[in-house]
Order: C-alpha cells, then sequence, then structure tokens
C-alpha cells in the first residue's frame, strides 16, 4: 500500500513552515464534522496538497493572462497567489467540477506511483513507440498526447492544470470569479462601471480561447479510438500500459471495451468493493488479465485482492449486462434516481 505521511507542511501566509492554527475552541465545530468524516472517503495530506497547489497554479495563470490583456489599466498588481487567498477565502473555489478534475489528477498520481514503484525502473515507454506507428492516425494521435502531457508538468515534473483542462461550465465560474477578485486593483484609475466593463471584456477574450478539445481526456480519447479503428484495443496493449503505470490509458482502454464512458470506467477503476471486478468483467478480458490488474491495483485503491477475485468469479452474464446498461444512462440522472432510493 502506498504510504501516507504524516503530515505533509505547507507554508504559511505568515512565513512559517507550518500554518499557524486557530484557538481549539475556535476549532472545535470544524474538528467535530472531520472527526465524523468517514476515513475512506476523506483526502490523504499528499492527495490535499497536491490539489491546493495544481488548484493555485491555475488561478495564477488565469490571473496573468488578465495581468496581459489589462496591462493599460494596470489591474492586476495583486500577484496569482494574493487572488487565490481573496477566492479561497471567499469560498469560491468550490466548483464541483473543478474539484472532480483535481481529484482525478491526484487519484491519478497516486495509482500511477503505487503501480511504478512494484515495476522494474527500465521501462519500454509504449507510448513513445506508437509515435512511429505505420498508421498514420495513431502516431499523430500518440504525439499529440504526448505533447499534451508535458505541458501538464511544472518544472520539477509535478502535475498541473491547464486552462483546457476545465470544462465549459467551470472555465465560465472560474475566470468570472478571477475577474471579480481583480475589481478592487482598478479602484482608483476606473469609475465601477468602466471597471466591470474592462474586466467582462477581458474575461470574454480568455473564454473564446478555451478549448475542450485540448483537453488530456480528450486527447486520450482520440488516441485510443484509433487504435480501436485498427483493431489494436487488445490485452497486449492493456498489459502494456498497466507495466508503465499508465492508469488514465488504462482507464480509457477499459471504458472503450466495456461500452461505458470515462468517467463511469474512471470510478470503477478506483474503487473497491467489487466495483473494480464489475469493471473487468464488463470489459471481457480473460480471468489471467483480470487476476493481474487486481493484484496491482485492489491494494493500491484500498481493497482487497482476493475479495476482488471472488466477486469477479461470482459475476453472472446477467449481472454483468445490467450494469453496464445502468452506466451507459446520463449520469445526472443515475446521481437523481439514487437520490430518490436514499
Amino acid at each position: 500500500m502506498v504510504p501516507d505521511e504524516w503530515p505533509i507542511a505547507t507554508p504559511s501566509t505568515e512565513g512559517g513552515s507550518v500554518p499557524a492554527r486557530a484557538a481549539a475552541g475556535s476549532r472545535l465545530s470544524t474538528v467535530r464534522i472531520d472527526f465524523q468524516l468517514d476515513s475512506r472517503a476523506r483526502l490523504s495530506e499528499q492527495e490535499r496538497a497536491l490539489m491546493t497547489a495544481m488548484l493555485a497554479a491555475l488561478v495564477a495563470m488565469i490571473a496573468d493572462e488578465f495581468t496581459a490583456l489589462l496591462a493599460d489599466a494596470e489591474p492586476a498588481n495583486d500577484d496569482g497567489d494574493r487572488v487565490f487567498d481573496k477566492l479561497w477565502s471567499a469560498g469560491l473555489l468550490d466548483i464541483p467540477d473543478l474539484i472532480a478534475l483535481l481529484l482525478r489528477r491526484a487519484e491519478e498520481e497516486r495509482l500511477a506511483a503505487g503501480i511504478r514503484a512494484t515495476r522494474p525502473a527500465g521501462r519500454s515507454r509504449f507510448l513513445q513507440a506508437l509515435v512511429s506507428d505505420e498508421d498514420g492516425d495513431v502516431s499523430a494521435a500518440a504525439m499529440a498526447l504526448i505533447l499534451a502531457r508535458s505541458r501538464r508538468r511544472d518544472r520539477f515534473e509535478g502535475p498541473r492544470l491547464t486552462f483546457d483542462d476545465l470544462s465549459a461550465e467551470s472555465a465560465v465560474t472560474l475566470v468570472s470569479c478571477i475577474a471579480a477578485a481583480l475589481r478592487g486593483n482598478l479602484a482608483g484609475r476606473l469609475d465601477p462601471a468602466a471597471a466591470d466593463d474592462r474586466l467582462s471584456g477581458a474575461a470574454r477574450a480568455l473564454l473564446s480561447r478555451h478549448d475542450e478539445g485540448s483537453r488530456i481526456e480528450a486527447k486520450l480519447f482520440d488516441l485510443v479510438h484509433a487504435l480501436d479503428r485498427v483493431g489494436r484495443v487488445d490485452e497486449g496493449l492493456i498489459r502494456s500500459a498497466l507495466d508503465e503505470g499508465e492508469i488514465f490509458f488504462v482507464g480509457e482502454l477499459l471504458a472503450r471495451l466495456s461500452g461505458i464512458g470515462f468517467d463511469a470506467a474512471w470510478d470503477h477503476l478506483t474503487s473497491g468493493g467489487g466495483r473494480l471486478a464489475l469493471l473487468l468483467r464488463m470489459a471481457g478480458l480473460s480471468r489471467t488479465l483480470s487476476g493481474e490488474i487486481l493484484g496491482s491495483l485492489a491494494e493500491v485503491v484500498g481493497s482487497d485482492p482476493a475479495r476482488e477475485i471472488e466477486e469477479y468469479d461470482r459475476l453472472d452474464d446477467e449481472q454483468v449486462d445490467s450494469a453496464r446498461k445502468w452506466l451507459r444512462l446520463d449520469r445526472a440522472y443515475r446521481s437523481a434516481v439514487r437520490a430518490f432510493q436514499e
């Protein structure tokens, strides 16, 4: 199992290595809620730190874009960290799609690290090999994915988000919130109406550049689609991806074979309680490869490999088909049905 270190120190705004704690009495209401949360669902310190770092960098990146667009009005003498603090304090960064994206990236890093820790150091780099594939579509899609991934790593090889990774809805929300956070910077230089006009224009300019087709998930879909078109989505490809810790790639391959969306496949891939076993049955994988995947992933996701294999053997075709049909339904509809059943 991937160890959870205790705890990761994070910089404080006052310059110390650990944030100042509120007095015990004033913390009690938050501590009571935190203490009763399901430990299986809580973020680890590593996940929290990684998600916070990615979000802060994304906010700073967008704030810098505003700075460039409004340079003549000098609107953004606040740096990105200051804008992030404003938005965090106001509770404006609690954007569901954005938080889900951050969590997915953190999960990907955790799972990939857990798998690679059990593998030999020398890897075949099969994604790079696909760049020289004889099929032009496969080669182009592989290169596009590699380039997209390189833009999502900082100079220390840590993961980061780009503006295009956001859904259209979360992009609009986040850009609008950052514009509002910068509004005070224009005080004294422009009247409120003029400031609103300038910031709204800059926000529209930023949003016009947003391209969901450049999301890493879209590039991954394009590559798997190209491979599927030439009959190359098979167990050998899944095994190669797993051996290199390419967990996102494994998720998209299993989604394609299962006939369900990536979001549903990812939820099952990163969950225990038999859901991973169900995904492998829906994908129609052999018991041998399913056992390898369960052995590699079950402990990393916090499940019991033996129980997952038992569940794999227990499931019959009717149960698998029923689950597939359910997961092909709209996600919002499924959530609403579950809400009525609770």
